[in-house]
């Protein structure tokens, strides 16, 4: 049985692994040749590992029980371990642009102009 003093001590592990709901990426421009099926499988599996080492590290944990400044910094590792992943598949990552509100907004890619 679950006492109420483990529940205190789940609760915040839980309710950080149900939360990973931020941008990772602003846009990402795929390599030659990339089908769009390839693309979002290199996307998943980035995703995954940005998570995995994060919970690894601890980050997500941290970022409940210390508050914003560590959710900043684990928000960071991830974006980061996402672009890693990415760049190292042949991808270029747009990062997400923060407006003065503090909300992340994802942008959109850039399509060159026919001449």
């Amino acid at each position: 049985m679950i006492t109420p003093t483990r529940m205190i001590f789940l609760l915040p592990l839980l309710l950080v692994a149900c939360g990973n709901t931020f941008p990772l990426y602003g846009a990402v421009d795929a390599p030659h040749g990339t089908t769009a099926s390839q693309q979002q499988r290199d996307i998943s599996y980035c995703k995954s590992q940005a998570q995995d080492q994060a919970s690894n590290n601890g980050e997500q944990t941290k970022a409940f029980l210390y508050g914003s400044a560590a959710l900043k910094k684990d928000k960071n590792l991830q974006r980061n371990i996402f672009a890693g992943c990415m760049t190292a598949k042949g991808y270029t990552v747009i990062p997400v642009q923060v407006v003065k509100t503090g909300a992340p907004q994802q942008t959109k890619p850039v399509q060159a102009k026919p001449t």
